[in-house]
């Protein structure tokens, strides 16, 4: 049972939501990385026009999907009271390049089936999703070194 005060607001409704959704987007991601696999390695020509636009697909797919699971890791830790000094950028950093490899992992795959343009124009994505994932991580690390200053205040 958790007690919260009365200056104090509850937000353990909203963690436990995005904790769920959290949980399906990993699904969803598993899932689309392993389709992805095993179409690369079991369609009998993916040098086809339409093979190639299908694993695309398939990738910007993957990218979404990774790309909602690192915003909802930030707005979590946004709403927790009491986080551990040695965690508070190390978990961002982190989650930040765990994301970024599973999508780099994709333009790898395709570079070993000798899918050149394809690895190209799937790379060109995971670079721009890298920069945004990037870019949004930035407000959240001021709001959290502003909160922490706060919080040391008081």
């Amino acid at each position: 049972m958790i007690v919260v005060s009365e200056n104090e607001k509850d937000y353990s409704d909203y963690i436990q939501y995005t904790s769920s959704l959290s949980s399906v987007l990993s699904l969803l991601s598993g899932f689309t990385f392993t389709a992805f696999t095993i179409l690369l390695t079991q369609l009998p020509d993916p040098s086809s026009m339409i093979s190639q636009f299908t694993l695309f697909f398939i990738a910007a797919l993957l990218y979404v999907f990774l790309t909602l699971l690192g915003w909802i890791h930030l707005q979590v830790i946004r709403f927790c009271k009491n986080v551990p000094p040695a965690s508070r950028g190390f978990n961002t950093f982190n989650s930040l390049l765990l994301l970024n490899s599973v999508g780099l992992q994709l333009t790898i795959m395709l570079l070993i089936w000798n899918l050149i343009y394809l690895a190209l124009a799937t790379g060109i994505m995971w670079a721009i999703f890298t920069i945004v994932n990037i870019s949004g991580t930035r407000p959240f690390l001021e709001y959290r070194k502003k909160f922490l200053k706060e919080q040391a205040r008081t």
